[in-house]
């Protein structure tokens, strides 16, 4: 196992599906939902190469911690990352998804807050 795919987000797979969704006609709540299945994905690749999950504890109540599901703003960084997007591009879009998630009570992954 390559050092670091224990903590690894995104895989090279997922990248080009994140570069090919991201050049169709997207919504932020279409975006929501490609988070979700690239979080799934991750995890299959995962599994299929047998990479286990870093060990890595809470401090205060001792529980092993999980790599978190992608979230919206992650895929927004990756986006940058990667240089699908730009800088100005990534600003405003970072602006637009917390204008859209303050005014639809959301979440960092797009759900509904409860």
């Amino acid at each position: 196992m390559p050092a670091g795919d224990a903590q690894r987000a995104w895989f090279p797979e997922m990248l080009e599906d994140l570069k090919s969704y991201w050049s169709t006609d997207w919504s932020w709540k279409g975006f929501s939902v490609f988070c979700e299945a690239m979080t799934e994905k991750r995890q299959k690749i995962k599994e299929a190469r047998g990479i286990k999950s870093a060990r890595m504890y809470c401090k205060v109540c001792g529980s092993q911690m999980v790599l978190p599901p992608i979230s919206i703003r992650s895929a927004l960084f990756t986006l940058r990352k990667i240089g699908v997007i730009d800088d100005n591009e990534f600003k405003k879009h970072e602006k637009e998804w917390a204008k859209y998630r303050k005014a639809n009570s959301l979440d960092s992954y797009g759900n509904i807050k409860s």
